[in-house]
């Protein structure tokens, strides 16, 4: 796909003059140290447009990721929502040495739950699998219906019935091969009833 116009004019100042590393101290890393911060501020105050001045302030820029391609960015958000939810896990997962693990008393240890569609970007469903494979999380596929859309309903009953364990939702807004649009809305918004948020 080719560079948006306006995308390659705003970045060439960085291509070609101000190229340092904007990680660095020195001089030619301060222009694009201060062109990220600019950058990540234009977004904060896009995704926060109708909140007050200080929601988008200094202290929210490094909730601003930026990431080299779509397949980094969707790996980090399923393990950064891993990482979220990690201690209410291993505190539940916890229990004495010396119990008698054929005991009735023994409780089955929990492992994150994560809903997707069967018809997910392998961007996320490969990294998915890999999880499962190696027993970090347990996923549910809801199955799309015969235009490829995935039903609101059948994705609302999968929350409910994994909501103590499940720590993500996971659904493409636009199917990449079908061009479906899924409904995320009506199922974000669902999410948000959920106890765990």
């Amino acid at each position: 796909t080719p560079i948006y116009k306006r995308v390659l004019q705003a970045m060439m100042p960085y291509f070609t003059t101000h190229f340092g590393n904007p990680s660095s101290s020195h001089y030619y890393g301060q222009e694009p140290k201060e062109a990220i911060a600019k950058a990540r501020m234009s977004i904060l105050s896009l995704l926060y447009e109708n909140r007050d001045r200080h929601v988008v302030s200094a202290e929210y820029q490094n909730g601003v990721i930026f990431t080299g391609c779509g397949t980094e960015a969707d790996n980090l958000a399923i393990h950064l929502a891993l990482e979220a939810n990690r201690q209410r896990f291993e505190d539940y997962n916890t229990w004495d040495q010396n119990e008698d693990l054929s005991s009735s008393s023994f409780t089955t240890p929990r492992i994150p739950h994560i809903i997707t569609s069967n018809v997910e970007h392998p961007a996320i469903a490969q990294y998915l699998k890999a999880l499962e494979s190696e027993g970090r999380v347990t996923v549910t596929y809801v199955p799309v219906d015969k235009e490829g859309i995935v039903p609101a309903e059948e994705m609302k009953r999968a929350i409910d019935d994994n909501q103590d364990n499940t720590i993500l939702v996971t659904l493409m807004l636009a199917n990449n091969e079908s061009g479906a649009l899924q409904p995320v809305k009506e199922i974000a918004d669902y999410c948000k009833t959920k106890k765990n948020g």
